[in-house]
């Protein structure tokens, strides 16, 4: 089928330009525009009203959003499960109310890589059918779930048919053939992120796609390494409560892969080696997906995030729009966003070879240009927000464990 059929989604595209706005961090282009094929996850804070909440960002920018992705408490996703305080539900469903009032597709998640003892059973069955009774009954019935497990995407197929099962970045599907294999129980799917940057590979998986009636989404802005060993491993802790590693990491003086790299070898060129897409070439790959994710239920600066993807523009550190968050490793210098080469993506720098990077040292030159010593930032940057994570784990005192989970070292 070839794709020329996606000409008709480039009407969607957020068109960058406008009025421009100075901000502490940089400098961000805002214009009303129309709406985008932009997901972004629902989050906690400690205080209803805190500034940086998702109610307030959900009132600037979901009328330019197609998708919120959400949890809901008691139902097991790919972070830690600690929705447990009186009104978590009430304020959740808050929020969810509005994006809905204002066109927002509604996506649950059940994207755990570990489910516990109830996976595959019938406890966990009956506990979906609930879960979304009630949402029906409160006017919140999702459109999607995004799953990891096909039990949990059996189950919705059957008891719920409209809704749209999608499968999870977790699963890691870099090829047509897993692609074929979900076929019959899923309707769209996360592109591994560490083949996206491969053109070939994602115009592949595309086309493979639309061929066959599915569809194909992105998370754009991870700061996961590429091919990252400890993936699966961080992604099951990450369905329990990681919290109770903290203090063994600091024990054992044992940090993930990404803060490793980052804030101890001080290997910068690897963050070119990651798998985030720029704000301004999500249009190369935008017209063959039908949903591009951003990472905010934990990130640092979440409403950056979302006005930097949906104007298509950033003029600032592209650290701060990763999640997790690598920006203390590069202190006290930035990433200058607007100083890479036009052609980033097309080049192929990162691409493909940095499937198996022979450290050619093409990224190590890139990085020296974009490295820019910023030390108002560094200061700035001292005083940023953990809000959200203090929110999930509001008894932890030991933030030098929370740091190095998120990618930003332990000082």
């Amino acid at each position: 089928m070839g794709r020329n059929h996606t000409g008709n989604h480039q009407a969607e595209r957020a068109i960058p330009g406008g009025p421009v706005r100075r901000h502490a961090y940089g400098t961000m282009k805002t214009e009303p525009i129309k709406r985008t094929k932009f997901a972004v996850g629902h989050y906690l804070t400690e205080k209803p009203d805190d500034p940086l909440s998702f109610a307030e960002l959900a009132k600037k920018f979901a009328p330019r959003l197609r998708e919120v992705y959400f949890p809901w408490p008691g139902l097991s996703n790919a972070r830690a499960k600690v929705y447990n305080k009186p009104d978590d539900e009430a304020r959740i469903a808050a929020d969810l109310k509005y994006c809905r009032e204002h066109g927002m597709k509604l996506d649950i998640l059940a994207n755990a890589t570990c489910y516990s003892d109830t996976a595959f059973t019938a406890e966990q069955r009956k506990q979906i059918l609930s879960i979304i009774g009630k949402l029906d009954d409160m006017g919140l019935r999702p459109e999607i779930v995004t799953t990891t497990s096909p039990y949990i995407a059996k189950v919705f197929k059957l008891n719920f048919p409209d809704i749209e099962v999608r499968a999870s970045v977790n699963m890691r599907l870099r090829n047509t053939l897993a692609l074929e294999y979900l076929a019959p129980m899923y309707d769209s799917y996360y592109i591994c992120r560490d083949v996206q940057r491969d053109l070939p590979t994602f115009h592949l998986m595309a086309d493979w796609c639309h061929e066959h009636g599915k569809k194909l989404c992105m998370l754009a802005n991870s700061g996961c390494v590429r091919n990252c060993p400890w993936q699966v491993f961080h992604e099951t802790l990450l369905s329990h409560k990681f919290t109770d590693a903290f203090p063994e990491m600091d024990n054992l003086n044992l940090n993930l892969v990404c803060n490793q790299i980052f804030t101890q070898k001080k290997t910068l060129a690897d963050f070119l080696r990651c798998t985030w897409i720029r704000p301004e070439d999500v249009h190369v790959f935008e017209p063959e997906l039908e949903t591009i994710k951003l990472s905010t239920r934990e990130a640092k600066f979440p409403h950056e995030i979302v006005e930097a993807y949906v104007t298509g523009s950033y003029d600032g550190n592209l650290t701060r729009l990763m999640d997790p968050y690598h920006g203390f490793g590069f202190r006290p210098n930035r990433v200058d966003n607007k100083s890479f080469p036009a052609d980033w993506i097309t080049s192929g720098i990162a691409g493909k070879c940095a499937e198996n990077c022979t450290h050619c040292g093409k990224c190590d030159e890139l990085m020296k240009k974009l490295l820019v010593n910023d030390v108002a930032t560094d200061i700035k940057a001292k005083n940023f927000s953990l809000a959200p994570l203090q929110y999930l784990a509001p008894k932890t005192k030991n933030l030098k464990g929370i740091r190095a989970v998120q990618g930003k070292g332990g000082k």
